[in-house]
């Protein structure tokens, strides 16, 4: 996981957990009237991330790998079953699906958590989420500025160039990160 943590349109941190949190904390040093100003962002899927700054980086970062599997480079999972948050619900299948899973290595959960791992991995999948960032970063972080609703209709369209021009005068941080997760949807649809 990476973060990119924002104030108002600039970008005040960007990478790993711990590095983008010692470049807030820096930031929030220089700036303490900013407090919980700060936007925090997963850097990838552009999905908001609930930070308590007055909480020990320690703690943040535990949550951060609890919460959201985050952990830092090198850093080996235990064998077992991880602290994520694990839900049970229910399942509804015919006889044949439960025989199925059942016999598949590791049981029916097991079974049913690699389907929907493989399933996320699909090109599809991955393009679909792509979008998704493009249209979550620019709903929190561009709604406001000129442009924005037609920025959005030309992505849609797939009219990139176009959508880049329009954006030529919104804050430079902003341009740079959509224009990044644009080019992951590009990858994502040449992948295809």
């Amino acid at each position: 996981m990476e973060l990119i943590i924002f104030h108002g349109n600039d970008r005040v941190a960007l990478g790993e957990p711990a590095e983008a949190l010692s470049s807030a904390r820096r930031y929030l040093a220089e700036q303490p009237c900013v407090g919980g100003d700060l936007l925090v962002l997963d850097r990838h899927t552009a999905r908001l991330v609930e930070i308590d700054f007055s909480q020990d980086d320690g703690v943040i970062l535990n949550m951060l790998s609890v919460l959201y599997g985050a952990t830092e480079p090198g850093v080996k999972r235990a064998r077992g079953r991880p602290k994520l948050g694990v839900q049970s619900r229910e399942v509804s299948l015919l006889p044949r699906h439960w025989q199925w899973l059942n016999a598949q290595p590791g049981g029916a959960s097991a079974a049913l958590r690699r389907l929907v791992e493989d399933a996320r991995r699909s090109p599809e999948a991955q393009l679909e989420e792509a979008r998704l960032a493009v249209d979550r970063f620019l709903q929190t972080l561009a709604g406001d500025l000129p442009h924005y609703e037609e920025v959005l209709r030309q992505f849609y369209r797939r009219q990139y160039e176009p959508m880049r021009e329009m954006m030529s005068g919104w804050p430079a941080a902003v341009i740079e990160h959509t224009s990044a997760l644009v080019d992951a949807v590009q990858q994502a649809e040449q992948a295809q």
